[in-house]
Protein backbone atom coordinates (compact mmCIF):
# COMPACT_ATOMS: atom_id res chain seq x y z
CA UNK A 1 0.00 0.00 0.00
CA UNK A 2 1.39 3.36 -1.02
CA UNK A 3 1.02 6.26 1.13
CA UNK A 4 0.83 9.78 -0.41
CA UNK A 5 2.35 12.69 1.27
CA UNK A 6 0.68 16.03 0.37
CA UNK A 7 2.99 19.13 1.20
CA UNK A 8 0.30 21.95 3.63
CA UNK A 9 1.81 25.21 3.13
CA UNK A 10 1.01 27.39 6.07
CA UNK A 11 2.48 31.26 5.29
CA UNK A 12 3.32 32.83 8.03
CA UNK A 13 2.28 35.89 9.58
CA UNK A 14 4.58 38.92 10.00
CA UNK A 15 3.45 42.18 12.15
CA UNK A 16 4.90 45.30 12.48
CA UNK A 17 4.04 48.16 15.00
CA UNK A 18 4.79 51.43 13.16
CA UNK A 19 4.32 55.40 13.45
CA UNK A 20 4.43 57.67 10.67
CA UNK A 21 5.97 61.33 11.50
CA UNK A 22 5.94 64.75 10.17
CA UNK A 23 8.73 66.86 9.31
CA UNK A 24 7.14 70.40 11.60
CA UNK A 25 4.42 68.81 12.73
CA UNK A 26 2.48 68.44 9.09
CA UNK A 27 -0.46 66.68 9.61
CA UNK A 28 -2.02 66.63 13.58
CA UNK A 29 -4.80 64.36 12.21
CA UNK A 30 -4.93 61.39 10.05
CA UNK A 31 -7.93 58.85 9.49
CA UNK A 32 -7.12 55.15 9.02
CA UNK A 33 -8.23 55.28 5.64
CA UNK A 34 -5.16 58.38 5.22
CA UNK A 35 -2.78 55.88 6.73
CA UNK A 36 -3.78 52.99 4.80
CA UNK A 37 -2.86 54.90 1.81
CA UNK A 38 0.59 56.30 2.82
CA UNK A 39 1.55 52.49 3.31
CA UNK A 40 0.15 51.59 0.12
CA UNK A 41 2.18 54.52 -1.98
CA UNK A 42 5.05 53.32 0.47
CA UNK A 43 5.09 49.74 -1.01
CA UNK A 44 3.55 50.75 -4.67
CA UNK A 45 6.54 52.90 -4.65
CA UNK A 46 9.07 49.76 -4.29
CA UNK A 47 7.32 46.76 -5.07
CA UNK A 48 4.51 48.29 -7.57
CA UNK A 49 0.74 47.53 -7.49
CA UNK A 50 1.23 44.05 -6.52
CA UNK A 51 3.05 44.34 -3.37
CA UNK A 52 -0.39 46.80 -1.84
CA UNK A 53 -2.19 43.54 -1.56
CA UNK A 54 0.44 41.89 0.66
CA UNK A 55 -0.13 44.35 3.47
CA UNK A 56 -2.93 45.16 5.85
CA UNK A 57 -3.47 47.86 8.75
CA UNK A 58 -4.69 45.75 11.87
CA UNK A 59 -5.57 48.23 14.08
CA UNK A 60 -4.60 52.09 14.12
CA UNK A 61 -4.35 54.61 16.77
CA UNK A 62 -5.03 58.25 15.09
CA UNK A 63 -3.92 59.89 18.54
CA UNK A 64 -0.20 58.45 17.85
CA UNK A 65 -0.27 57.82 14.33
CA UNK A 66 0.44 54.19 15.35
CA UNK A 67 -0.43 51.30 13.77
CA UNK A 68 0.09 47.16 13.45
CA UNK A 69 0.96 45.83 10.13
CA UNK A 70 0.28 42.13 8.99
CA UNK A 71 1.93 40.97 6.20
CA UNK A 72 2.85 37.63 5.50
CA UNK A 73 7.03 36.48 6.43
CA UNK A 74 8.29 36.41 2.95
CA UNK A 75 7.04 39.82 1.71
CA UNK A 76 8.55 41.27 5.42
CA UNK A 77 11.72 42.40 4.08
CA UNK A 78 10.16 44.41 1.02
CA UNK A 79 7.80 45.98 3.50
CA UNK A 80 10.37 46.78 5.84
CA UNK A 81 12.20 48.30 2.52
CA UNK A 82 9.52 50.25 1.65
CA UNK A 83 8.54 51.66 4.84
CA UNK A 84 12.40 52.83 5.46
CA UNK A 85 12.50 54.54 2.06
CA UNK A 86 9.17 56.48 1.94
CA UNK A 87 9.88 60.22 2.62
CA UNK A 88 7.18 62.19 1.12
CA UNK A 89 3.00 62.54 1.72
CA UNK A 90 0.92 64.79 -0.46
CA UNK A 91 4.18 67.02 -0.69
CA UNK A 92 5.25 66.93 3.02
CA UNK A 93 8.04 65.15 4.11
CA UNK A 94 7.61 62.24 6.76
CA UNK A 95 8.96 58.72 7.89
CA UNK A 96 7.58 55.80 9.05
CA UNK A 97 9.15 54.79 12.27
CA UNK A 98 9.18 50.95 12.61
CA UNK A 99 8.87 50.50 16.51
CA UNK A 100 8.92 46.55 16.26
CA UNK A 101 8.66 43.46 14.26
CA UNK A 102 7.40 40.20 15.04
CA UNK A 103 6.28 36.83 13.75
CA UNK A 104 3.80 36.41 17.33
CA UNK A 105 0.97 39.08 17.54
CA UNK A 106 1.48 38.82 21.49
CA UNK A 107 5.36 39.55 21.20
CA UNK A 108 3.88 43.85 20.24
CA UNK A 109 2.14 43.95 23.20
CA UNK A 110 4.93 42.59 25.70
CA UNK A 111 7.37 45.88 24.80
CA UNK A 112 9.58 46.73 28.00
CA UNK A 113 10.53 50.30 26.43
CA UNK A 114 7.11 51.07 26.52
CA UNK A 115 6.27 49.38 29.99
CA UNK A 116 5.66 52.25 33.04
CA UNK A 117 6.72 50.48 35.85
CA UNK A 118 6.98 52.83 39.06
CA UNK A 119 10.66 53.32 40.54
CA UNK A 120 11.24 53.25 44.43
CA UNK A 121 14.21 54.89 45.72
CA UNK A 122 15.88 53.45 48.48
Amino acid sequence: MKVRKTKFSVSKKCYFRIQLEFENEGYKDIGETMFKFAVQQAVKNLCGEIGESFVDVLKYDPLFREAILVTCERFRVQLHGALTLFNCYENKRCAFRIHQISSNLMNLVSDSRRMGLPIKSV
